[in-house]
């Protein structure tokens, strides 16, 4: 029953993430150009008017085409494979570093004596002619099976299977926020020179220290400090003002795409009771394999 339930509940899952996706490409286009729109009419009208008409009719182009590109990758399957992609990279990533460490920890441990390393000379052996075999380099075991179209029917594939959506979903937008920034800042509209790590904290702290501003817009103050500590001179404070495509903001904007969340709320919700009662279900099949082995062998050895 709670298997059937767990299928049941994945193939929601899925249909209720793609209805999602679907009413977030159809808007999400639409609040990057007005994004675009407030920055450059009303927030840096002076560089928007500096453009000449093309460079203008340029830079309107180029988001667009962005929120086709931004469109595109807003499907399951498209943030699924982005997510294999991620989890294959940081595996690598950390096997390389652990073979660092290792690699390390053995060019440490065969250090040997200067005194021990001249008798090793003077007397070698056949071993030391021998040229050690190097260890065999074992494939990425990685299992990533739960990324697919519709997640395996067990609650906590299903669980990680949402969660690796989220995450590509808000990885994405914040890919394409970075793009519309560079373009505008490329084209002279946002404020050049400041550092790109800055931007990038605020953004993946979800602009915790933001202004209040448009929707889709992270607003910022900044104060930089003297250049010459020396002299007496106050610290100035800059305003930055950039694009940052929000869910919150996206979702308040299109009452389909509230109606999606809230659909995938109530599955969080029944995933969460129906993770409970497996949990429960497999402790207690759990147990009652394990008596069933102690009787066994008890019984064997009278």
């Amino acid at each position: 029953m709670l298997s059937q339930q767990a299928e049941k509940l994945a193939q929601q899952f899925s249909a209720v993430y793609g209805n999602y996706l679907a009413a977030l490409a159809a808007t999400v286009q639409e609040q990057l150009i007005q994004a675009g729109y407030q920055l450059c009419t009303q927030l840096y009208p002076e560089q928007f008017v500096a453009l000449d008409e093309a460079k203008q009719r340029s830079l309107q182009q180029n988001l667009r085409q962005l929120g086709e590109a931004t469109v595109a990758n807003l499907t399951v399957n498209q943030l699924l494979e982005a997510a294999k992609k991620r989890a294959i990279a940081e595996a690598e990533i950390a096997e390389q570093l652990a073979q660092t460490a290792s690699e390390a920890d053995s060019s440490c441990n065969s250090s040997e004596p200067e005194a021990e390393a001249t008798a090793t000379q003077l007397a070698p052996t056949e071993t030391e002619t021998e040229t050690p075999a190097e260890p065999e380099s074992k494939p990425l075991e990685l299992d990533l099976s739960y990324l697919q179209q519709i997640p395996p029917a067990h609650p906590a594939a299903i669980y990680a299977w949402q969660q690796s959506l989220n995450r590509s979903l808000v990885r994405q937008l914040r890919h394409t926020s970075r793009q519309a920034n560079r373009l505008l800042e490329k084209m002279g509209i946002i404020r050049s020179g400041i550092p790109p790590q800055m931007l990038e904290a605020a953004i993946k702290n979800d602009g915790a220290e933001q202004q209040s501003g448009p929707p889709n817009i992270l607003m910022l103050n900044i104060t930089t400090a003297p250049a010459d500590e020396s002299e007496e001179e106050e610290s100035t404070t800059i305003q930055l003002a950039a694009i940052y495509l929000r869910l919150a903001d996206l979702e308040f904007a299109v009452p389909e795409l509230r109606l999606a969340r809230r659909q995938l709320r109530d599955c969080q919700r029944q995933l969460k009771q129906l993770g409970r009662l497996v949990t429960a279900e497999e402790q207690r099949q759990a147990i009652a394999q394990a008596e069933a082995a102690w009787r066994f062998a008890w019984n064997q050895d009278r």
